[in-house]
């Protein structure tokens, strides 16, 4: 996903806010890579860019923290990949460790990559528009009543009525399961845009343009 990535960047009008809506890792051999991209990206742009985080960099966060509890459900939703990208940058011994000895290499050896994942907004409003990774409480105008697991792992949230005053565009659902597609999807009142396209699972990763009104500049993506 790091070429994909890196190529939807350069598609970036710099004046322009960047939202990023998590899961940088855990979708293919580089996350490390896409981390520290959007670190650079960060330092540069400071306030230009906003990082959101998802649910799959909760799970990391939860597996350095008790990595007993959370390898096995890690390592199954991609986390081993993740990791193997963090220890490709260490002495070769390390991979020899048992993944909880490696959880303790990884938290001393990368202290600033885990403060930045750490540092990231569970949600973005800018202007009309609600950025989420997942969902939010749709039933309420007060996004006060939403709470973390709702930003990190809701699905569904789009089949009810949004009502805040937000457009919100969200990912984490990939779009086939919506409107069997990778391409953005718009809810016919369009107070919702779905953008993921599901590139880890051979779909497309998807970025997009759009107003502080919530209405749709450009799109693109890359496959």
């Amino acid at each position: 996903m790091y070429q994909q990535f890196e190529h939807l960047i350069n598609k970036w009008d710099m004046e322009s806010k960047l939202v990023i809506l998590g899961d940088m890792i855990d979708r293919g051999p580089q996350s490390l890579d896409v981390i520290r991209k959007v670190m650079d990206l960060k330092q540069t742009y400071g306030q230009q860019v906003i990082v959101c985080k998802g649910n799959h960099e909760v799970m990391f966060l939860n597996y350095l923290t008790l990595p007993e509890a959370n390898v096995d459900f890690y390592f199954r939703n991609g986390g081993r990949q993740t990791m193997d990208s963090f220890l490709n940058q260490l002495p070769n011994e390390t991979k020899a460790l048992n993944p909880i000895e490696q959880a303790a290499v990884i938290k001393e050896k990368f202290n600033e990559e885990i403060a930045f994942i750490e540092s990231a907004e569970l949600y973005v409003v800018v202007g009309g528009v609600l950025l989420t990774h997942a969902g939010f409480e749709t039933a309420y105008d007060n996004l006060d009543e939403s709470n973390e697991d709702n930003f990190l792992w809701m699905r569904n949230h789009y089949l009810k009525e949004n009502q805040t005053p937000y457009v919100n565009v969200f990912g984490h659902t990939p779009l086939k399961f919506i409107h069997e597609q990778d391409d953005i999807w718009i809810s016919e009142d369009c107070k919702y845009i779905g953008i993921d396209g599901g590139c880890c699972y051979g779909g497309q990763l998807n970025a997009l343009h759009i107003s502080e009104k919530g209405e749709i500049l450009n799109s693109f993506y890359e496959k």
